[in-house]
């Protein structure tokens, strides 16, 4: 899912005062995603992180402009480069709802900070169905999401409030947004999850968008 604008700055707000870096920003999405299509991710976070010394290093599946480590987290290989760079803290921002093999990159994160380590992550706990390119559904309350991270002890636990799809819709134009879904009916035979994907959010018509939150620290 996309990241809040008030998640942006709450994540911020967490980091900043702790001893993070080096900080591993893992599904990290390309500069694109972060600096255009989403400018508040750097403005409100990564900015603010670096100017106060932190050193962050953005990893995803694919090499893109943007990402500093390419490569699967749950290769071996990966997981080995990543350990020996020392990250003291991972940064796990809406990809745990995309993955089949959660638990195996939960494991991962507390391996690559080791004991001691920060994992910060967050998981939508009330969205819309958003197939990036799956999405298994995965809704955790936030003390749901801090017990998933074996051997870990929760240091924040808590869950961020979002707009409504109404709101949304608003700010992008309602009858764009009725446009888009009336069309994306229309082809549905052909493009099932996107068509699943708008009409879902129409059930979040009046009720916020909720992320669940959580910091733990590896035992």
């Amino acid at each position: 899912m996309a990241m809040f604008r008030g998640e942006a700055a709450r994540l911020c707000e967490i980091l900043i005062d702790r001893p993070v870096s080096p900080l591993l920003n893992l599904g990290s999405g390309t500069a694109e995603y972060r600096e255009i299509r989403q400018p508040f991710i750097e403005r409100d976070l990564f900015t603010p992180l670096r100017k106060a010394g932190v050193k962050v290093f953005h990893c995803d599946l694919k090499s893109a402009e943007g990402i500093d480590l390419a490569g699967n987290v749950l290769d071996p290989k990966v997981q080995q480069q990543l350990r020996a760079m020392d990250f003291k803290c991972v940064l796990v921002s809406n990809l745990l709802e995309h993955v089949t093999d959660r638990d195996e990159v939960m494991r991962a994160c507390a391996a690559i900070v080791g004991r001691g380590g920060l994992i910060l992550a967050t998981v939508p706990s009330s969205y819309p169905y958003h197939p990036d390119p799956i999405d298994t559904l995965y809704r955790p309350c936030p003390e749901d999401l801090a017990a998933a991270f074996p051997g870990t002890t929760p240091v924040i636990v808590e869950e961020l409030m979002g707009q409504t799809y109404s709101a949304e819709m608003r700010a992008d134009g309602i009858w764009r947004e009725v446009a888009i879904t009336l069309a994306r009916v229309l082809i549905s035979a052909l493009q099932p999850r996107r068509a699943l994907a708008k009409l879902d959010r129409w059930r979040w018509y009046r009720r916020p968008y909720r992320v669940a939150l959580v910091l733990v620290r590896v035992r």
